[in-house]
């Protein structure tokens, strides 16, 4: 009886040993604006540690997904562009680092490092952001 008992655990205990799977985030970007815009992300990917990564580029008229590997959830990405983001006094808005120049990621911050400026993240709302020419 103990023996059936212990082989009818073993699958679910080797279930309990896998690590935790993490899901990967989409974002479906829109560029509605006149101008080239590059974005970048900010996305908690663990309880304490965030990603900070960039940049996609988006020609006018162009859409595309960006997936985000590691993050979890849409609603712990913030997103920056530099097209004249202007978040409205309803957005949750966080500031963070980004590379000025290179494509970029980052598991760690990087104040004050030569090469990065300060910038303001907006918050999503979900899994879609179109950059228009007057931002909100």
């Amino acid at each position: 009886m103990v023996k059936k008992i212990a082989l009818a655990l073993v699958p679910v205990l080797s279930l309990l040993a896998l690590p935790l799977a993490h899901a990967d985030v989409r974002v479906d970007i829109k560029n509605e604006s006149s101008e080239d815009c590059s974005v970048a992300f900010n996305a908690r990917i663990d309880k304490t540690k965030w990603l900070t990564i960039g940049w996609y580029v988006f020609l006018p008229g162009e859409e595309g997904p960006v997936i985000l590997k590691g993050a979890n959830d849409v609603h712990d990405v913030f997103i920056y562009h530099d097209c004249e983001l202007k978040p409205s006094d309803s957005d949750e808005v966080k500031r963070a680092w980004v590379k000025t120049n290179l494509k970029f990621t980052d598991y760690v911050p990087k104040e004050n490092e030569d090469g990065y400026e300060e910038v303001t993240f907006v918050r999503l709302k979900d899994s879609s952001f179109t950059i228009a020419d007057t931002q909100r």
